[in-house]
């Protein structure tokens, strides 16, 4: 007996089952061996790892007292903003109808489940009994709390992204339509009550105001349209299902929400500085000090200069203006979007601020993340490249030509595009015919 997944036959008897996938193991190329195995040990690693956080009593973490939140809060924030970005470039195309960004559907929404998915796992394993919150969260709501909205958001965001990909692959074009419209309202709302979580501490001036939300966003949108940067260039070097699309309309779609990623990251990243430098609140203008010329000065300078004026330079620059150039300009845009949300969680906990928190001897808070802590985030990165690799080998991912989403009104396009579709409607004659006067000022 046997059942059809994704185009694939498999078969359900053991015995061809493991025929089955011994010879697929043997199709495979020496090179995607080596990757899986990689990416295998180190989810092995994170996953000895997690079981250390889990026993009673245990403390396995560099955290502290006076430095509660470490790398693991990093990364869910890392992986919960990626998904909202993704999500959030890919609309352009699945609600907006912007032909150039529909090929961004399909593995938008592979990427952003993994993401969110992951993003809940990190979070889990930092809370260590993760089962109370949720039965705290359904049992006891409290709607005056950033983070019981966060969770929710979020919670509804899965929801509708599985539903995304599940009609996506069934066929279901009315179910599709509606539930890429939820997830792309989602998008926005998820990333700002997440950046509310931070931005209501008044304890930490660093994090507390309202620019944070707006921060978290834009970071989610560089986040998202730099991992899509990486996989696209992938999907073009490897010539990968859809890559023809993907070079012509893709790649120059994702140049674009780079650019205006990075140029909105660096304007409220210059304000925040500012700010800080301004400020009277010794929280805030030690951290920014910290960030300048402190303990954190080499990672931020990297995170500015490789993360943020690089990558910007290598899309504006028309001799890089190329996959390979934009491929580089992702993947340093990506790498500086993690650093610069672990420096966002230290720098907001490096000023020692309250004898409850413990107040040092020294000027900074000192943190030093733990082996089981790396041990977790380095699996969490594995486990999202190892199932996208089975997803991009095994699942259809070529764009369909047909847009399902929703269309943008009718006034909203240029005045070529408007004298075009009124010619096609029969309004007006074939160009070069006197037409006169047009009504709405078109000439």
């Amino acid at each position: 007996m046997t059942v059809t997944v994704a185009g694939h036959r498999l078969a359900l008897s053991p015995r061809v089952a493991y025929r089955a996938a011994r010879a697929e193991v043997e199709r495979t190329p020496r090179a995607l061996k080596i990757w899986y195995s990689v990416l295998l040990v180190l989810m092995a690693f994170g996953g000895v790892g997690a079981l250390f956080t889990i026993a009673p009593g245990t403390e396995v973490f560099g955290t502290t007292p006076s430095f509660e939140w470490g790398i693991l809060i990093s990364a869910y924030v890392f992986f919960a903003i990626t998904t909202s970005g993704l999500c959030l470039g890919s609309s352009l195309g699945t609600v907006f109808g912007v032909d150039m960004f529909r090929p961004l559907e399909k593995r938008h929404a592979i990427l952003a489940v993994l993401s969110l998915t992951t993003a809940f796992g990190l979070i889990a394993l930092d809370l260590h009994y993760p089962v109370r919150m949720v039965f705290g969260a359904v049992f006891n709501p409290s709607l005056s709390s950033a983070m019981w909205w966060m969770g929710l958001f979020y919670a509804v965001y899965l929801v509708f992204l599985l539903v995304e990909v599940a009609s996506m692959f069934t066929g279901r074009d009315n179910i599709h339509r509606y539930a890429c419209l939820a997830s792309s309202c989602t998008a926005v709302l998820a990333p700002s009550t997440l950046g509310a979580v931070f931005a209501v501490v008044f304890a930490h001036t660093y994090w507390f105001g309202l620019f944070t939300p707006i921060t978290m966003l834009m970071t989610a949108l560089l986040a998202g349209s730099a991992l899509l940067g990486i996989v696209f260039y992938f999907v073009v070097r490897f010539e990968l299902a859809g890559f023809e699309r993907a070079r012509r309309l893709a790649i120059p779609a994702i140049r674009i929400l780079l650019a205006v990623a990075l140029v909105g990251s660096l304007v409220l990243l210059g304000r925040g500085l500012v700010d800080g430098l301004a400020s009277d609140a010794v929280a805030l203008h030690g951290a920014t000090m910290a960030l300048l010329s402190g303990p954190l000065a080499l990672p931020f300078w990297i995170r500015v200069l490789g993360g943020l004026a690089i990558p910007l330079a290598l899309i504006a620059l028309p001799v890089t203006r190329t996959v390979a150039g934009t491929g580089i300009a992702a993947a340093l845009a990506f790498v500086g979007v993690l650093l610069d949300r672990l420096l966002f969680v230290i720098a907001g906990q490096i000023i020692p601020t309250t004898t409850v928190g413990g107040v040092t001897s020294e000027t900074f808070v000192a943190y030093t993340p733990s082996l089981v802590e790396i041990s977790i985030v380095a699996a969490a990165f594995a486990f999202v490249a190892f199932i996208y690799t089975l997803a991009e080998r095994y699942l259809d991912l070529h764009e369909s030509e047909e847009h399902i989403g929703f269309h943008l009104p009718a006034f909203v396009g240029t005045a070529r595009e408007r004298l075009a579709a009124r010619r096609v409607a029969g309004e007006l004659g074939e160009p070069g015919a006197p037409i006169g006067e047009m009504p709405g000022g078109d000439a």
